[in-house]
């Protein structure tokens, strides 16, 4: 991780005295400094060394070690101090304190506190400052505090160290660089996916530099919710046994049997029990005039389970054919009568693609694959109607429907509930056989790649994603309904990434359970805060759980009375995150409309409270003590909203995250060509981090003008293998190294560290108080 900030040091009170003043030059904001002399191993009372511990606007600097003497270029801030004080020992170097903390602070750092100090002048020009008169009028003004122990303590729990566990970068490429790998099975080609069961790309002459950004990593999409599933443990061998091709075809004729099964009952519930039910219903109200919704028929019985009794029988008809095509191969095959596939390995797999699958899995595979996107929208919306049939039952048992009610009688109540809740629980079933087989075959197998996406078609069939827009509004749509207070222009775009319970503290952040209650909700552009206003009022996981059941039935009323009052809102693109050392507590830091990024995260003033946001968040429930995991999961939602859906699931963009060593700071990297984005509007707002291969060193400057941009890199080809790479970071820090493919990560993580260092921890709402 990047050590952002040092941390209030643990200062001797016996040690050091300490100073306070307010800055005219900056609204009369405090100044402090802790002062005394050197407690270093050679320092002597009598000495001429210093410490000295500043906290003001800017941030917080220690100079544990510092000298007096009129031969320093420091010391010309002593000739600012009124006469009556240049013979004072403690004035003087109160002076050179305050000129060494200026000196020490970065460009930034000093052109945001200027932007600042320039706001309530006539004509908006900041005055001179952090020279030597500004640090000799200070010092000169300079009063003894006698609660020295306090500020200590206040200041060591407002200031921890703060660190950072995982940043976003943009990793750029020339024009048609980006190439889908494909593989062959039988006569076909196909796209290639690793292992992970992610696609995998050519990069051309970078290839070597882009496999080591790390490992490519999983972000969803309207068509791909979850991350593709993966072999298990036991699929790792390298080598069909016997046993195993054994199971493998008990498995598909277990399904065979129960799909035969399962079809039988629902042409039994569908063209016998329903037609037998819904004339009897029809009998008792001959030449009554009823609505639709009060017929208890229809809701038993609805339009969709006709239309999963068609598809699973056509379903049912091919999986025959393909077990029937294939049973003889598969018997010689288990009984060793295929000489050379028996003992075929996985480093021939290729020969296996050019011939037929000699157990049928394969062809069982691609079959499963073809079929399930067909269940999809029949079983989704029994599915939601499902949470309808006790009612629906009660209404036909207790209505005043004499032959409906012996009918109902005859067919038995336990039956029928369980052929209607039959078609739900199929679908598991399936994947309960999926998993059975997934876990014989070996990782390379042909049929592997249609067994685990037939698996993720299962899982979002069930979790009822329609892969639609309407998933991702339903979020937004139902917290509008249940949060109070919500504002009307507040629309956050994509889906909920996640929901954390959470306490906002109050400075000085001495008391991790102090402040309010609240919950974060992670959206792909926006991070929302809403206060829960008492211990009854929904959870993280209460939130998700309404957002769940409001899929499962939009009809459903949303109980408003929830206890959550809306709090604050905050762009992602604008947002600053440091973390706890123990990983307990963030601080976010947001600037709103008007102000840039530098600003504000280094706004302290009151007049820049209206623009400025500043939160410090004890994480509580899952996420107590593991700010790491948010860290990573705002990164990648701050990608996932800078680029559109189309150039995500398009072939010219990719994912890796780099995470060099554990403590180190975390890259999430996308991997895009430079212009295929341009035409789809694809990014949102600039990356605060950016790497440009093949670039001229001018886009790099124009790139760097952006007040959100805060470091460009340049990669350029120097032979097999070697590259160099141009940093220029904020303030115009440039820095040129050469190095080899397998540095490159190691490298910009390095750089990203060293670029976040030059910005202090910022606290105006405890500067302010």
């Amino acid at each position: 991780m990047a050590l952002l900030s040092a941390g209030f040091p643990p200062l001797d009170p016996e040690a050091v005295t300490l100073y306070y003043t307010r800055d005219p030059l900056l609204e009369n904001l405090p100044v402090l400094v802790f002062y005394g002399s050197s407690t270093t191993s050679n320092a002597t009372k009598s000495s001429a060394r210093i410490q000295a511990h500043i906290y003001s606007l800017a941030g917080f600097q220690s100079f544990p070690r510092l000298t007096i003497a009129p031969t320093s270029p420091l010391y010309t801030a002593v000739n600012h101090l009124p006469s009556e004080k240049q013979g004072d020992e403690v004035y003087r170097g109160l002076a050179v304190s305050l000129l060494s903390y200026f000196a020490a602070l970065s460009g930034p750092v000093k052109d945001t506190v200027k932007e600042l100090a320039s706001r309530r002048r006539p004509n908006r020009v900041a005055p001179a400052m952090f020279d030597e008169m500004h640090a000799g009028d200070l010092a000169s003004n300079m009063v003894e505090i006698e609660d020295l122990q306090g500020m200590i303590r206040h200041l060591s729990t407002a200031l921890p160290p703060q660190s950072l566990s995982w940043i976003d970068v943009d990793v750029v490429l020339p024009p048609e660089t980006i190439q889908r790998a494909v593989t062959q099975e039988g006569p076909d080609i196909v796209p290639a996916f690793g292992e992970d069961g992610l696609p995998l790309y050519h990069y051309g002459e970078y290839g070597s530099l882009i496999v080591n950004l790390g490992q490519p990593a999983f972000l969803p999409t309207s068509k791909l919710r979850r991350a593709p599933s993966r072999p298990t443990a036991h699929s790792k061998s390298r080598s069909l046994s016997k046993e195993q091709k054994i199971v493998l075809r008990r498995e598909m004729c277990e399904l065979l049997d129960t799909e035969r099964s399962y079809v039988a009952k629902l042409r039994s519930l569908v063209q016998e029990v329903a037609v037998d039910l819904r004339h009897s219903f029809q009998t008792d109200f001959q030449g009554r005039s009823l609505r639709p919704s009060t017929n208890p028929i229809d809701q038993l019985f609805p339009e969709s389970l006709s239309r999963i009794l068609a598809a699973n029988g056509d379903f049912l008809t091919e999986l025959e054919d393909v077990l029937a095509a294939t049973e003889d191969e598969a018997i010689k095959d288990i009984e060793g009568l295929a000489e050379g596939l028996a003992k075929l390995q996985l480093d021939n797999i290729s020969m296996v693609a050019r011939r037929r699958d000699p157990t049928g899995t394969l062809a069982f595979a691609k079959t499963l694959l073809n079929w399930l996107p067909k269940f999809s929208g029949p079983y989704q919306e029994y599915m939601r109607m499902s949470v309808c049939l006790p009612a629906a039952l009660g209404a036909a048992y207790g209505g005043d429907t004499p032959n409906l009610s012996q009918a109902l009688d005859v067919v038995g109540e336990q039956r029928l509930r369980s052929m209607l809740i039959e078609p739900v629980q199929r679908l598991p079933r399936y994947s309960l056989l999926l998993d059975n087989m997934i876990s014989q075959l070996p990782a390379s197998h042909p049929a592997m790649s249609s067994l685990l996406k037939s698996k993720d078609l299962l899982v979002d069939i069930c979790a009822l994603d329609n892969g639609g827009s309407a998933d991702s509004a339903r979020a937004s749509s139902t917290l509008r309904k249940f949060v109070c207070n919500w504002p009307s222009w507040l629309s956050p775009q994509g889906r909920l990434i996640s929901a954390v319970d959470a306490a906002d503290l109050n400075p000085p952040y001495s008391d991790m359970l102090s402040g309010k209650v609240v919950v974060l909700l992670l959206f792909p552009d926006t991070l929302i805060i809403a206060r829960r206003q008492s211990s009854n009022a929904l959870s993280a996981k209460g939130i998700l759980a309404e957002i769940d059941r409001s899929a499962i039935n939009s009809l459903q009323h949303v109980t408003t009375d929830n206890g959550l009052l809306f709090d604050a809102a905050f762009d992602l693109s604008k947002l600053r995150l440091s973390e706890s050392a123990d990983g307990r507590v963030i601080r976010i830091t947001h600037a709103t409309a008007g102000t840039s990024y530098l600003q504000a995260f280094h706004s302290s003033a009151p007049s820049a409270s209206a623009n400025v946001n500043v939160k410090v968040l004890s994480l509580l429930g899952p996420y107590e003590a593991k700010a790491h995991r948010l860290s990573e999961e705002i990164a990648k939602a701050r990608i996932e909203g800078r680029f559109s859906e189309p150039i995500r699931e398009s072939d010219k963009w990719t994912l890796r995250t780099v995470a060099v060593a554990p403590g180190n700071l975390g890259l999430v990297a996308a991997v895009y060509e430079d212009r295929a984005v341009s035409h789809i509007n694809a990014v949102q707002t600039p990356s605060h981090f950016r790497v440009e291969i093949g670039s001229q060193g001018e886009y790099m400057e124009s790139i760097m003008k952006q007040d959100i941009v805060e470091m460009v890199g340049q990669v350029t080809p120097l032979g097999t293998n070697e590259f160099r790479l141009d940093i220029q970071g904020t303030a115009g820090r440039w820095r040129t190294e050469t190095c080899a493919s397998e540095s490159i990560g190691k490298i910009l993580v390095k750089n990203s560290e060293s670029n976040h260092n030059i910005y202090p921890a910022s606290s105006w709402m405890l500067i302010s108080r």
